[in-house]
């Protein structure tokens, strides 16, 4: 059997088996528990109603990673057996296969172990590579086998010379090959959910960022919640009058503003907008980006994490897996199927990408801090405790307050902050890749390069007995949630200095626009500014902290709606309710004037001091 033959044998065999590992694993979601059939009513039959006529196609492109990713392995596997030029090539190639299987499980399994977290079978192994293992265990393994290929293969072309040294040639071309420098006016603006400014000591790359730029230490968002916070900036303006008072509320009640992606698309400037999960925070035509990149919303998104076709992380986790399923592969919701690396490294390229064509605006929400966040190599080792249990330590397990805490023998404040400041060392780890590569191409001296976050998060602090429950942002009016990270690189005059003074989120887009935009005003160049600010809807009712404060919201999926495009959505009533119990609040950079409801018809006003300007100003913004 020669070369060829063995290769294209090798391929149609590993196509197979690739196939039929799909079918086990489609096999297994169906059978257990987060499988997608089942009968009920209400938002759950509207929201399957939405997903199932989407699942062939999706579940014909997934198989179509299992066919191409297990005949790539298998052709490969057909051509290291023929290197031993064996008379029985099937046995042979079938321990070829079973190794580079073996190799990718093994690898994945250290890199990005959330992938593994619940096969129970495999939980015993899982812990012994998170606690030990390391990706060069895998290299080491890898480099013995491919140096006994090697050695056959050099044995294998010893009477072809010619051969040899076009192998070797090829591959010196591939080793010195580089890309070609762009060219362009570039802004690339950052965004890092839930990050809090006191974190940059977990985040190298944040801090020599900040050596770069000025760095606005009090800097607030009007609202603690990705959603709506992006919504006032894009528009610069409060969330009571951009429209978006709280996560999924209905776009029927966003009034149409201006927004200053569109003001620079008049301009001439390209603009994007890319994240890497839209479950709260997706961005359609009214945000005036003109190239969008996310993954899908609505009933689909939060049906996908149950499609736990663990093959695709495996096979599928490079650029054409990416193109060929993005809602898998390009979406940080789906616990271990989505690399961080990779996704930055093609993030970058598209930026660089996006500069060479003109002068661009490219806007990107990185949000591994924000929950359901999932640790990949080395971070799971750097901060949460060893005995911590293996699935806390992998995933950000949702304990919602209502049900109580975990208990702090299991899981406490400390280790919910210590999983928060490993998460935050990922998301600097990919801005760290895409400066990189913004600097490579040329583009860095001139760029205009925001960072910045949507909101804070609170750990409980001041509520021990909530210290296990999932960490909250957008439930009270603080520094704690509301207190954000903002730097600025104007350029090539860049110089690097730190501003004192308060300015909001809202401060952005004129900043970008270089001229004041609906509420906003560019950053530094006015003192005195006072900020309005309103809490959300998050999981935690507001008398989870104040027993008189009022609560009237429903904290379950009957709060949602599903229409007939999966869109998922406040109800009404529900809407009305979370205006009722929202705190509303003014701040001028040294004090807090909070109105809260309460559960007895009233309201408390809180504040520490003189109040009067801030009295002024918030009855203004609120009548």
């Amino acid at each position: 059997m020669k070369l060829g033959s063995r290769v294209a044998w090798g391929l149609l065999f590993g196509a197979l088996v690739g196939l039929g590992l799909f079918a086990l694993e489609g096999a297994l979601v169906q059978s257990s528990s987060s499988a997608l059939r089942f009968d009920t009513e209400g938002p759950f039959a509207a929201l399957m109603a939405a997903v199932r006529p989407l699942l062939p196609a999706l579940l014909a492109r997934i198989a179509l990673v299992y066919v191409i990713g297990g005949g790539g392995l298998g052709a490969v596997a057909g051509a290291l057996a023929a290197l031993w030029a064996p008379r029985r090539f099937w046995p042979v190639f079938a321990v070829e296969l079973l190794g580079l299987w073996a190799l990718l499980v093994w690898w994945h399994a250290i890199m990005r172990p959330a992938l593994f977290d619940d096969v129970a079978i495999a939980r015993g192994l899982l812990g012994v590579l998170v606690r030990s293992g390391e990706p060069w265990h895998v290299g080491v393994a890898a480099v013995v086998l491919a140096a006994a290929h090697g050695a056959a293969l050099v044995w294998r072309l010893r009477e072809r010379p010619g051969r040899l040294r076009a192998a070797a040639a090829l591959g010196l071309l591939a080793a010195v090959s580089q890309p070609a420098p762009a060219k362009g006016q570039l802004t690339l603006l950052v965004g890092i959910d839930a990050l809090r400014p006191d974190r940059l000591k977990v985040a190298p790359n944040l801090a020599a960022f900040v050596s770069d730029a000025t760095l606005y230490t009090r800097a607030f968002t009007p609202i603690a919640q990705t959603e709506p916070a992006w919504r006032s900036m894009l528009t610069a303006r409060w969330p009571n009058a951009a429209g978006s008072r709280y996560p999924l509320t209905a776009q029927a009640r966003w009034p149409k503003l201006p927004v200053f992606p569109s003001e620079l698309e008049q301009r001439g400037v390209a603009t994007y907008f890319e994240t890497d999960c839209s479950r709260f925070n997706f961005q359609d035509e009214t945000s005036g980006f003109g190239h969008r990149r996310q993954p899908p919303r609505g009933a689909i998104n939060f049906a996908l994490e149950k499609l736990r076709f663990r093959g695709a992380g495996l096979l599928g986790d490079n650029a054409l897996g990416a193109w060929l399923v993005p809602e898998l592969v390009e979406n940080r919701a789906i616990a271990g199927l989505y690399d961080p690396y990779g996704y930055a490294e093609r993030l970058a390229a598209r930026v660089v990408d996006a500069a060479r064509a003109g002068p661009a605006l490219y806007a990107f929400h990185a949000t591994a801090a924000h929950f359901p966040g999932d640790p990949a190599w080395p971070f799971y080792r750097q901060a949460v405790r060893a005995d911590a249990p293996l699935q806390r330590r992998l995933r950000m397990v949702f304990t919602p307050i209502a049900s109580g805490t975990a208990g702090a023998a299991e899981w406490g404040r400390e280790d919910s902050e210590a999983l928060y400041d490993e998460l935050i060392a990922q998301a600097d780890l990919q801005l760290g890749l895409v400066l990189d590569a913004v600097k490579r191409a040329g583009l860095y001296d001139d760029a205009v390069i925001i960072v910045f976050s949507d909101h804070g998060e609170s750990f409980h602090a001041d509520t021990p007995a909530l210290g296990g429950a999932t960490p909250v942002h957008g439930a009270r009016l603080d520094d704690e949630e509301n207190h954000i990270f903002l730097a600025v690189k104007p350029g090539r005059a860049a110089h690097p200095a730190t501003d004192d003074r308060l300015v909001r989120m809202i401060d952005i887009g004129p900043t970008v626009l270089g001229a004041p935009f609906g509420d906003g005003v560019p950053l530094g160049s006015t003192d005195g500014l006072k900020l309005y600010a309103e809490t959300g809807f998050t999981h935690a009712a507001p008398n989870a902290f104040d027993p008189e404060h009022l609560a009237l919201a429903p904290r379950t999926f009957d709060a949602y709606r599903v229409r007939p495009d999966g869109v998922v959505e406040m109800t009404d009533a529900a809407h009305d309710a979370v205006l009722r119990e929202k705190d509303v609040g003014a701040f001028d950079g040294e004090r807090w004037l909070v109105r809260s409801p309460l559960k007895d018809g009233t309201v408390r006003e809180r504040c520490d001091g003189n109040c009067d300007a801030l009295t002024k100003f918030l009855d203004e913004v609120t009548k």
